[in-house]
């Protein structure tokens, strides 16, 4: 059925804001909002903001430059908690980040709380940030996966499609929790999880090589983990054993990281590892 209120002169200007959306999308160098999206009085977008169609921003909403937001996007929504009847606190979103579609942010469940995503973050399509979550730099989060409130995901990390991780987990840095995993606990950094509930699979060895960590980093790594996760040391020992090796694997910066992370982890760390021939049927 067509419009009768649907004039040449509305066709006309629809059809021009459609002709625009592309290049003011992906080629412009200025600040764009799609006319059907709308933009709370509380919201500031820095140089180079891209906005794209039927997205709602609302609450006290920070969005840094070149960061690009795809169709019906919601962010600044109160947090899904029957406490929560209006925006609390504030969200801050960094630069060069790509919020794809359907993507939705929750404001801070508490006065003065926030809601963060850091500088270089890639959030693909149906993607859910409870209140109160922060995500550190250069994370990528992948299809429908699903973070619950106080998250704290820090720098380097992916979180594969349709992962869920419970309210105060962290997840360390370099880390990787793969296809339909779930965690309850802290996930250490550099190493990569699998599976309900997620158990240790290995180093992220691809994400360590892209950024460049050098063969003995790994190799003090492997002992690390493999001290901690397979041979079941209780952390106490593991810390003695790297002060007697201090100047082999015991001194590496990175172990020192791991060895701290576990150390100060709320959630507590599983010591499940994945054996791939256990799961064969």
């Amino acid at each position: 059925m067509i419009d009768k209120n649907f004039t040449p002169e509305r066709k006309q200007f629809f059809q021009t804001i459609n002709s625009e959306l592309e290049e003011k999308l992906f080629c412009s160098k200025e600040t764009y909002v799609h006319p059907s999206s709308i933009i709370g009085p509380n919201v500031t977008l820095e140089e180079n903001v891209k906005v794209g169609p039927f997205c709602i921003i609302i609450g006290n909403t920070k969005i840094g430059c070149n960061t690009r937001i795809f169709s019906h996007a919601s962010i600044g929504i109160p947090a899904n908690d029957t406490s929560a009847q209006k925006n609390l606190g504030s969200i801050e979103i960094g630069k060069n980040c790509e919020i794809k579609e359907f993507v939705n942010i929750h404001s801070s469940k508490k006065i003065g709380g926030k809601t963060k995503i850091g500088n270089n973050c890639y959030l693909m399509n149906f993607t859910h940030f409870a209140h109160d979550v922060i995500l550190e730099d250069n994370v990528t989060i992948i299809n429908n996966v699903n973070l619950a409130g106080h998250v704290h995901i820090e720098k380097n990390v992916m979180v594969m499609a349709n992962c869920a991780l419970h309210q105060f987990c962290k997840i360390g840095k370099f880390s990787c929790l793969t296809p339909f995993s779930g965690t309850r606990q802290d996930i250490p950094p550099f190493c990569s999880l699998t599976g309900q509930p997620a158990r240790f699979s290995g180093l992220n060895l691809i994400a360590l090589k892209r950024a460049g960590f050098l063969k003995k980093d790994i190799d003090s790594l492997k002992h690390v983990t493999k001290l901690f996760f397979q041979d079941k040391i209780l952390l106490n020992n593991i810390i003695k054993l790297a002060k007697d090796n201090l100047d082999d694997w015991g001194g590496n910066k990175h172990v020192l990281e791991f060895i701290e992370f576990i150390k100060n982890s709320e959630r507590g760390v599983s010591r499940r590892v994945f054996c791939y021939k256990e799961n064969i049927k």
